[in-house]
């Protein structure tokens, strides 16, 4: 398809210098001095409806040139559209997860805000601020001092002991993650005569993290100030609780499970995941400290 620009059109004063045959295309198109309807989606090629209609191949709105005006409206429309807005998700996950649940499985996605993004959004901030807060540094430092008591352990491998608890405050992220798809396997195990496949164990799995997330977001500041003698012990007990109050919530409202099947699965789930975390975390820390 060939854009040119009208032949009436005023020159204007602000145009770049001449650009590759490609971005000339485009600024031709997008021009307020040049409205050409376009017969295809700029986005995917797409045979149009009338103008003015979203495309029905890849969803894109009719197409213009980026403003600031609009990169800005873009941004705020991000935190504060009513419907699927950061701010509107928050109260979702936090108070009706077994809603947002129910309406994905359902089918009923665009209303809400994507919550694998946020749940990468929060796990981010959650990593960041334990990080600024020296949480797990401070675990690392309790456990070095409680081995120090049995002098067990070298000064080689002590100093190890405080790099691990250094690198899993550093990558929190990553180790999170990367327990989250053997999370979601025990979800699938126990829920999959309910009719769960394995990727919506996924999802619920991530309901739940973005859940944990937030609350941690407030958590760790408060262990740090209120200086709690075990704070891992502390945070481990909060995810179970999360955990196992969360997919209650969700089996009750989104899978449609009595108040027995849903406590029952959420509380076997919850076990499960507490003993991959800890078996996981165990032979990764031993592995480190004595074989690194």
């Amino acid at each position: 398809m060939k854009f040119s620009r009208a032949k009436d059109a005023p020159a204007r004063p602000d145009v770049a210098p001449p650009a590759p045959a490609d971005a000339r295309l485009y600024i031709a198109a997008m021009s307020d001095a040049a409205p050409i309807p376009a017969a295809a989606c700029l986005n995917c090629g797409h045979a149009l409806p009338p103008p003015g209609c979203f495309c029905p191949q890849c969803g894109q709105a009719p197409a213009h040139r980026l403003s600031t005006a609009h990169v800005l409206h873009e941004v705020l429309h991000v935190f504060t559209h009513a419907d699927k807005g950061i701010f509107a998700f928050i109260p979702q996950v936090l108070l009706r997860p077994g809603q947002l649940v129910a309406d994905y499985l359902a089918g009923r996605r665009k209303r809400h805000f994507n919550p694998f993004q946020f749940l990468l959004l929060t796990v981010g901030f959650v990593t960041l601020l334990g990080v600024k807060l020296h949480y797990y540094d401070t675990l690392g430092e309790g456990v070095v001092a409680q081995m120090q008591r049995h002098g067990r352990l070298s000064a080689g491998q002590l100093a190890r002991v405080e790099a691990y608890f250094h690198a899993i405050g550093a990558f929190f992220n990553v180790w999170w993650l990367v327990l989250l798809p053997l999370q979601a396997l025990l979800t699938w195990a126990v829920y999959r005569r309910r009719g769960l496949n394995y990727a919506e164990s996924v999802l619920v799995q991530v309901v739940v993290g973005c859940a944990f997330q937030l609350i941690l977001l407030l958590a760790l500041p408060t262990i740090m100030l209120l200086t709690v003698r075990q704070p891992g012990l502390s945070t481990a007990l909060l995810q179970g609780s999360i955990i196992v109050g969360y997919l209650t919530a969700i089996g009750r409202r989104g899978l449609g499970l009595g108040w027995g099947g849903a406590l029952g699965r959420a509380v076997l789930v919850g076990v499960l995941a507490g003993l991959v975390s800890f078996v996981a975390n165990y032979a990764a820390f031993n592995l480190y400290v004595f074989h690194g």
